[in-house]
C-alpha cells in the first residue's frame, strides 16, 4: 500500500470515511425519516434524523482515527481528512483544537480542509464567552467552511463574536447555518445575514433562557431598516420566539425560498405567506395555536408538501391542486384508548382532539379537494413509540352498557384511516417512512452473526437529502481495480 500514489490513498480514505451526506447543504425537514434501532437495554427505540447525523459523524471520526494511527504513510495522507468535518460534544474541547490550529507552523493550516463545523451537546451545555472566543478562532482557521451547526444555546455576549467572525472570515463560503440564537441577539443575526450572499439553508432556534437573556422584544436599532436580500436561500426553518424575525422578513427579498418550516409560539403567519408563499414547495407549520390552514393553502399555490398539526380544529375547507404529500403532527391520542379513570373534563378534551383528528384526516383524503395526494405521513415519533410499546393501536373498552364508541377506539380508527387511504390510492406512513402499522420485528437467530456494519448501515440514512448516489461503492471498486493494474504493470518492468 505504501507504493500507491497519495492521491489514490486519499480517495480510498475519503470513501471509507463515508462523509458525503454530511456535506449536503440542505437540512433535514420533518418529513425526513427516523430509524429503528436497539438501545443499550435491548429495546426498540427511534433515532431521529439529527441524531443519525451525529451517529454518522462519530462513526466517521473513529474510522479516520483508525486510518491515521495505522502507519506513518496513512497518517501523512489521512491527516487532512481528519479535519474535513469537526464534530464536538459540548464546548469544552474547543480550546484544545484552538491551540492545535494556532501552533501549526506550516503555511497552510489544517483548517483549510474543513467544510463542516458541528457542535452538539447531550447535557445542559451553554456557549460562554471563553468558549465563543475559541470557536471564533477555529472559524478563522477554516477559510473554506461551508456548514456551521451549533445546537446548544449561547448568551448574547458569546453569540456576538461568533456572528462577527462568520460574517468577516467565511462570508463567501458559508452555505448552511443551524444556530441557537438568543432573542436579544436578533439585531446581530440580521447584520450577519446581510453579509452572507451564498447562504442556501438556515435554521434558527430563538430562545430566551433564564440567566442568559431576559429580553424577549429587543430594540433592533439600525438592523430594522436593512432591506435584506438572500438571493440563494432556498430553505428556512425557525423555532421558538420568532415574532420579530418574521416581521422583519416582510421587507426582505427571498426569491429562491422553497422550503419554510415554522415551529413557533405565534400563529399569525399569513402576512409572511402573503410575501413569500407563492413559490413555496414545502410548508411545515407547528404553532402553539390553531392556524386557518384553508387560508394558508390559498397563499401557497406551488405547494407539493404540507405539514400541520392534526390536533387543530380547522373550520375552513382545505383544498389544493398540487399537494402530493401531507405530514400530520400531533395525533398522540389517535391510536390510544380512553382511560376509565380519566377526569371528565380531560376525557371531554381528549374526545374533541380525536374528533379533530378524524375531521382533518378526512379533509386531506378528499380527492376532490386534493386530487394529487399520494402520501400521508404521521410525523410524531412518540406516536410510533407508543404503538410499539402497546403492540399496536388500542381498542376502547366497552361502556357499562356494552357499547363501544368507535370514535374513541384507536384500532377502529386505524382501520378506518387505512381503508380511506386505500380508496384514495394514498400511502399511509409512519415517521420512518414505513407503512403505519408495521412495527419492528424480532430478528431470527441466523441473522445474529451477520457483520455489524451490515446490521447498522440502515441506521444512518437521513432522507430527504439531495437525491444522488453517495455510496461510493462503484468508485471504490474502480480504484481497487486501478491499483491492481498498476501493480501488474510495475511487475512487468
Amino acid at each position: 500500500m505504501e507504493s500507491l500514489p497519495s492521491e489514490i490513498l486519499s480517495a480510498i480514505f475519503t470513501l471509507a470515511a463515508d462523509e458525503d451526506v454530511l456535506f449536503h447543504h440542505v437540512l433535514p425537514t420533518s418529513m425526513a425519516g427516523s430509524a429503528w434501532f436497539r438501545n443499550t437495554f435491548g429495546s426498540w427505540s427511534l433515532r431521529s434524523p439529527g441524531e443519525a447525523l451525529n451517529a454518522l459523524q462519530r462513526r466517521s471520526y473513529l474510522t479516520k482515527k483508525s486510518i491515521i494511527l495505522t502507519c506513518k504513510t496513512f497518517h501523512r495522507v489521512g491527516y487532512e481528512l481528519f479535519f474535513h468535518c469537526l464534530f464536538f460534544n459540548g464546548p469544552s474541547k474547543l480550546p484544545g483544537l484552538c491551540a492545535i490550529l494556532d501552533s501549526n507552523k506550516s503555511d497552510s493550516s489544517p483548517g483549510w480542509w474543513t467544510k463542516r463545523l458541528h457542535l452538539t451537546s447531550y447535557s445542559d451545555a451553554v456557549l460562554n464567552p471563553e468558549s465563543a472566543n475559541a470557536l471564533s478562532t477555529i472559524i478563522r482557521h477554516c477559510p473554506n467552511l461551508e456548514i456551521v451547526v451549533m445546537s446548544f444555546p449561547a448568551s448574547s455576549s458569546a453569540f456576538t463574536p461568533v456572528a462577527d467572525t462568520i460574517s468577516t472570515y467565511v462570508r463567501r463560503t458559508i452555505h448552511t447555518l443551524n444556530l441557537n440564537v438568543p432573542v436579544s441577539s436578533l439585531p446581530k443575526l440580521i447584520w450577519m445575514l446581510s453579509s452572507l450572499p451564498l447562504l442556501t439553508s438556515a435554521h434558527f432556534s430563538f430562545r430566551s433562557l433564564k440567566g442568559l437573556d431576559d429580553e424577549d422584544d429587543p430594540p433592533l436599532g439600525a438592523a430594522e431598516s436593512i432591506a435584506l436580500s438572500l438571493p440563494r436561500l432556498t430553505q428556512l426553518s425557525l423555532y421558538g420566539n420568532t415574532a420579530q424575525f418574521l416581521e422583519q422578513t416582510l421587507n426582505w427579498t427571498l426569491p429562491s425560498l422553497r422550503v419554510l418550516s415554522l415551529n413557533t409560539f405565534q400563529s399569525d403567519i399569513l402576512p409572511v405567506l402573503d410575501v413569500h408563499g407563492s413559490k413555496l414547495t414545502l410548508l411545515d407549520v407547528t404553532c402553539s395555536h390553531p392556524i386557518a390552514m384553508d387560508l394558508v393553502l390559498q397563499r401557497c399555490p406551488s405547494l407539493e408538501t404540507v405539514c400541520f398539526n392534526a390536533d387543530w380544529r380547522i373550520e375552513g375547507q382545505m383544498m389544493h391542486d398540487k399537494v402530493r404529500d401531507v405530514g400530520l403532527h400531533g395525533l398522540s391520542l389517535a391510536f390510544t384508548a380512553v382511560k376509565k379513570d380519566a377526569a371528565s373534563q380531560l376525557s371531554l378534551l381528549d374526545s374533541m382532539i380525536r374528533r379533530a383528528n378524524d375531521s382533518n384526516f378526512a379533509a386531506v383524503l378528499d380527492k376532490t379537494h386534493f386530487p394529487k395526494l399520494a402520501r400521508v405521513r404521521v410525523l410524531s415519533p412518540n406516536v410510533l413509540t407508543v404503538l410499539e410499546k402497546n403492540g399496536g393501536p388500542e381498542s376502547a373498552p366497552p361502556t357499562e352498557y356494552g357499547y363501544v364508541d368507535e370514535s374513541e377506539d384507536g384500532f377502529k380508527r386505524w382501520e378506518r384511516w387505512w381503508d380511506m387511504c386505500y380508496k384514495a390510492s394514498a400511502r399511509l406512513e409512519d415517521c420512518t417512512g414505513g407503512v403505519l402499522g408495521e412495527l419492528p420485528f424480532e430478528e431470527e437467530d441466523d441473522d445474529e452473526d451477520e457483520d455489524e456494519d451490515e446490521d447498522l448501515s440502515w441506521e444512518y440514512e437521513v432522507p430527504p437529502m439531495e437525491q444522488e448516489d453517495t455510496s461510493g461503492v462503484g468508485e471504490l471498486r474502480k480504484l481497487i481495480e486501478e491499483c491492481r493494474q498498476m501493480e501488474l504493470e510495475r511487475d512487468t518492468f
